[in-house]
């Protein structure tokens, strides 16, 4: 499995992205490029705006030979295919992630995937993990502790106009939901994506918060497992809670 990691063009990307949304990375400490790890967190609407600056703070500030876990369908068209890997991105078989750990490489992982990014009204910095826990398995096989992080400014960005619930409850949407392939297609509808109001992003600050690292090898079985899952999750919620507090904060500093 080979990678790919363009630095100057993660930097080009991301440095867009960066001059628009100003983003202050928390928890630097937590980060180290020496011992591979699994960095697990919520991911914002669209999933472009969030990811690419991730990415490039910790391949280019930090130099975490670092992963990214994509969804099956960021590999179905060609051209962007080929952006998602020059970020070091690799669709999310399992065979590719386990291929790439044993080469040594940190990994970025969103456990909300392709439905987390397509948030519906109500649904901001809600986490959509379902019952996954395969990432933790493979962390847990290879050795890698998790670092979980927050991020926050992402599912502010945009403001919904076409809600997908309002298309996916339809009638002739769960129609066509009753034929199988397109079912499986749709995957149920998961992958209706809502429509902003606007397709130019708010200017607002972005914040990132990284935590301390959490090992699994104490862990024992798929319960405690889960357990687990769900002890990462509260700290993902708690630090986007924090991230707020601090957002506020700083908006009461720049204010007096």
């Amino acid at each position: 499995m080979q990678v790919q990691h363009d630095a100057k063009w993660i930097g080009r990307i991301s440095s867009i992205s960066k001059q628009y949304f100003q983003p202050t990375f928390l928890g630097a400490e937590y980060i180290d490029a020496s011992i591979p790890a699994m960095y697990v967190g919520n991911h914002t609407m669209y999933g472009v705006l969030d990811a690419p600056m991730i990415i490039d703070y910790l391949y280019n500030e930090h130099k975490v030979a670092v992963v990214s876990i994509a969804d099956h369908s960021h590999f179905y068209l060609p051209v962007w295919r080929e952006i998602v890997k020059k970020f070091g991105a690799v669709d999310g078989v399992q065979e590719y992630v386990r291929s790439v750990m044993q080469q040594g490489y940190s990994i970025l992982v969103f456990p909300g995937g392709g439905r987390e990014v397509l948030k519906r009204k109500g649904e901001a910095y809600q986490l959509i993990w379902k019952e996954r826990y395969g990432f933790l398995k493979l962390a847990q096989e290879f050795g890698y502790d998790i670092v979980p992080f927050a991020a926050l400014g992402g599912d502010e960005a945009y403001e919904i106009g076409v809600d997908a619930s309002t298309v996916v409850n339809t009638k002739l949407f769960q129609t066509l939901l009753k034929v199988p392939r397109l079912a499986k297609l749709l995957r149920h509808g998961e992958v209706i994506p809502s429509l902003p109001k606007s397709l130019i992003p708010k200017r607002l600050p972005f914040y990132f918060q990284f935590m301390p690292r959490q090992s699994l090898m104490q862990i024992q079985d798929v319960e405690e497992l889960k357990a687990f899952r769900e002890h990462i999750k509260q700290q993902i919620y708690q630090g986007i809670s924090d991230l707020k507090q601090y957002r506020a904060q700083q908006h009461d500093l720049s204010v007096h």
